[in-house]
């Protein structure tokens, strides 16, 4: 029945992407391809605080009067005021920093997690990847780019209703959203094999269920807070197995069995 075979090929996407989180945490041969922009994000963090807490906030706390020259109870006030100020403005910080980790983990982790990719398929696959030129390499980058803008667009038009309408509000997002989202982790893949994203995307469609399945299940994983710090690693090795396993055979190139 086209039912059963369509709940048969979801349910493939989703087992492709939890398979790839947990070979992502059993093989600590991997890890270092997280740990690294994980690192450099955490210095950079490190460094913007110690900046605002040496150059930006003394300022701020100089724009309120010496309390040397008012009463003992006006002087009190001002130095209340410094710590509130002080406080606020770390905590500010904190929280903004908190709120773009998982953007900033995706960016510096980009090129680590094509190199976890690399070596994922090294290691089940035996393909070696030869290197690209470098106009097919900018020509990738900025579809990958185009691709995600657009992508962000559809988040942010149906975040809006799916807030006021429970439940069945995100239904599109985590439909449309999820699908393109999943398929961005395909990317890494393809790309190596001097794949543009047109040729993947008409592989997609042919294996449609499978894909939403993926996405899907991806979109909701990373609706939990600083999920991504754990998950984004095996989502990028989920996507290769779902390209090796179902995209590729789609486009004619052949297929990778799992061992």
């Amino acid at each position: 029945m086209p039912e059963r075979k369509a709940l048969q090929d979801f349910y493939s996407g989703i087992r492709c992407l939890h398979t790839g989180i947990g070979i992502f945490l059993r093989t600590p041969a991997l890890w270092k391809y997280a740990l690294i922009p994980m690192g450099i994000i955490l210095v950079l963090y490190g460094l913007l605080l110690f900046v605002l807490i040496a150059w930006v906030i003394p300022p701020l706390v100089g724009l309120l009067p010496d309390p040397a020259g008012w009463s003992v109870w006006l002087r009190w006030l001002i130095y209340a005021a410094r710590v509130v100020i002080g406080i606020t403005a770390v905590a500010a910080a904190l929280m903004t920093g908190a709120l773009l980790l998982t953007t900033l983990y995706e960016a510096f982790g980009a090129p680590f997690f094509d190199a976890l990719v690399m070596r994922f398929e090294r290691m089940r696959y035996g393909v070696e990847h030869a290197p690209l030129p470098w106009r097919k390499n900018l020509e990738f980058m900025l579809q990958s780019f185009c691709y995600s803008m657009v992508t962000t667009g559809w988040s942010l038009l149906l975040f809006l209703p799916a807030m006021f309408i429970p439940l069945v509000g995100w239904i599109p997002p985590v439909l449309i959203v999820g699908y393109r989202y999943g398929l961005t982790y395909t990317f890494s893949s393809a790309f190596a094999d001097g794949l543009g994203i047109a040729p993947l995307r008409e592989a997609a469609s042919r294996r449609r269920m499978v894909m939403l399945g993926f996405g899907c299940a991806g979109y909701l994983w990373l609706l939990i807070p600083f999920s991504a710090i754990l998950l984004l690693p095996g989502f990028a090795v989920g996507g290769a197995m779902l390209y090796r396993e179902q995209l590729r055979p789609a486009i004619g190139l052949g297929r990778e069995d799992f061992s």
